[in-house]
């Protein structure tokens, strides 16, 4: 009862730091503003969290893990490469836009030497590339695509990936919007003339 009881509080705390943030931004929010939006003391919240890096760092865990659960479920079914690659892409934009004040957290973060929040967000990293570079191995095991180095495919599209997203920090709230919805079909058509199967004619399936 007590383990599911520090478990509600948790997520208590994580839901209203996101509502809070996604309003005034993480650098102008405090550990009083998010206790007063979970109706909770300040208190009760340094029983479960450090500081407000903390309650970050399990916002962007819990979110992961919902991610991870999308990962697998879509590695069991049998769909088309490109499908695949955009309904990760999908998901990466989606959530991105839905969390569009921890943008710029995220992008300060990642590689900033000693930066907790870094070395965490850097694991998911590599879990991201691992997924999809078994989902380009399958694809390379039944025939779809033209002999290629999954891993560096992996890699090659989530740097475009970051590319966009660190671009997109830079524009109005607009552009970036308009940008996020049309980069997962973008990016996804782009990787796949790259890499299926040309026909003997010379032409591509």
């Amino acid at each position: 009862m007590k383990e599911s009881n520090s478990k509600g509080k948790s997520s208590l705390v994580r839901e209203a730091a996101t509502r809070v943030i996604s309003h005034q931004g993480y650098f102008q929010t405090s550990i009083q503003e998010i206790a007063k939006e979970a109706g909770i003391s300040v208190g009760t919240i340094y029983n479960y969290f450090e500081n407000k890096q903390e309650i970050l760092l399990d916002i962007f865990s819990n979110e992961f893990e919902d991610r991870k659960n999308f990962y697998e479920e879509l590695s069991r079914q049998d769909i088309p490469l490109v499908e695949g690659i955009q309904a990760i892409l999908d998901r990466h934009f989606s959530q991105l836009e839905s969390h569009k004040e921890l943008l710029r957290v995220i992008v300060q973060e990642r590689f900033k030497p000693g930066s907790k929040l870094g070395k965490q967000l850097n694991q998911q990293y590599r879990e991201v590339l691992r997924y999809v570079e078994n989902l380009v191995k399958g694809a390379l095991e039944n025939g779809q695509i033209r002999s290629c180095d999954p891993k560096v495919v992996a890699m090659a599209l989530f740097g475009a990936v970051e590319s966009i997203v660190a671009c997109g920090v830079l524009l109005d709230e607009g552009e970036q919007e308009e940008l996020f919805a049309r980069a997962p079909e973008e990016l996804a058509n782009f990787f796949w003339r790259g890499l299926r199967k040309e026909n003997k004619q010379g032409g591509s399936k």
